[in-house]
C-alpha cells in the first residue's frame, strides 16, 4: 500500500519476551499503534460508509496476517464481543490484542472504543468492545468475580 511504513516478521515468543518485560501502558501505546495502522489499511482498501461486517472481515484478514490469531464475531444482546482462537501469544498476550483491537476500531470508525478481555478457554478469547466510560465497570465486576455471562447480560439490562 502506498505509503505504509515496512514491516518486520518477529517470533510470538520473542514479543511475549517484550510485552511481559514492559509496562502496562508500553504494551498498550504499542499494540494501538499496530491496531491503529490495520485500520488505516481496511479503511483504504474499503472506504467509509462500509458494512460492519465488511469491516470485520478485513479487520480479522489483517490480525492473521500479523499473525495474531483468527478473529471472530459475537453478538449478545447489545454487548459486541469479538473472539480471538489460536493466538500464539496466548493468555498473557491478551493485553496486547485488546490495544491491537481498540487501535484498529478507533481508527476504521473514528469512535474511542475500550476492549476488555470478559473470558479465556480453549484457546479462544472473548473481548468486549466498550464505550471507554464503561470499562471501568466491566473490569470492577470480573475482579468482583462476576462471569462473563453475567457481565454481558448487566450490559444489556443497562
Amino acid at each position: 500500500m502506498p505509503g505504509a511504513d515496512p514491516r518486520l516478521l518477529v517470533p510470538a515468543d520473542a514479543l511475549a519476551r517484550l510485552c511481559a518485560g514492559a509496562d502496562a501502558d508500553t504494551v498498550r501505546d504499542f499494540g494501538r499503534g499496530l491496531g491503529t495502522e490495520m485500520g488505516r489499511r481496511v479503511m483504504g482498501r474499503l472506504g467509509d460508509g462500509s458494512s460492519v461486517s465488511a469491516m470485520v472481515e478485513h479487520l480479522g484478514g489483517e490480525l492473521a496476517l500479523a499473525g495474531f490469531g483468527s478473529l471472530g464475531v459475537e453478538v449478545w444482546g447489545r454487548a459486541l464481543v469479538l473472539t480471538i482462537t489460536d493466538s500464539p501469544l496466548g493468555s498473557d498476550g491478551d493485553a496486547l490484542l485488546a490495544s491491537v483491537l481498540e487501535g484498529a476500531i478507533q481508527r476504521a470508525v473514528a469512535r474511542d472504543a475500550a476492549v476488555v478481555r470478559i473470558e479465556r478457554s480453549n484457546g479462544k478469547t472473548r473481548l468486549a468492545v466498550l464505550r471507554p466510560s464503561t470499562a471501568e465497570s466491566v473490569r470492577r465486576w470480573l475482579g468482583e468475580g462476576a462471569s462473563w455471562g453475567d457481565v454481558l447480560a448487566r450490559l444489556s439490562s443497562a
